[in-house]
C-alpha cells in the first residue's frame, strides 16, 4: 500500500492531484489507525500510469528517494 506521498511520487504527480482523485471517487483509499492515507497501487495505476523506469531523464526529474532501493 502507498501513502499519499509515495503514491504521488510513484506516478509523478503532486499530493493534491492524488487527493483530488480520491475525493471525487476515482481512487479508493483507506485511513490507517495513525491517520495516514493508504492507497492500493493497482487502484492508483488505473487512474495514473506509473512512471517508466527506463527513461533516464524522467527518473532524474521525478523519481522520489522514497521509492529508491536502499543504498542508492
Amino acid at each position: 500500500m502507498y501513502t499519499l506521498l509515495t503514491a504521488a511520487a510513484a506516478v509523478g504527480r503532486n499530493k493534491t492531484a492524488i487527493l483530488r482523485a480520491i475525493k471525487v471517487g476515482k481512487i479508493p483509499a483507506l485511513r490507517a489507525k495513525d491517520g495516514e492515507m493508504q492507497i492500493d497501487p493497482a487502484d492508483l495505476y488505473r487512474v495514473f500510469p506509473p512512471l517508466r523506469t527506463d527513461d533516464a531523464q524522467q527518473n532524474h526529474l521525478y523519481l522520489s528517494p522514497l521509492l529508491m532501493p536502499a543504498g542508492k
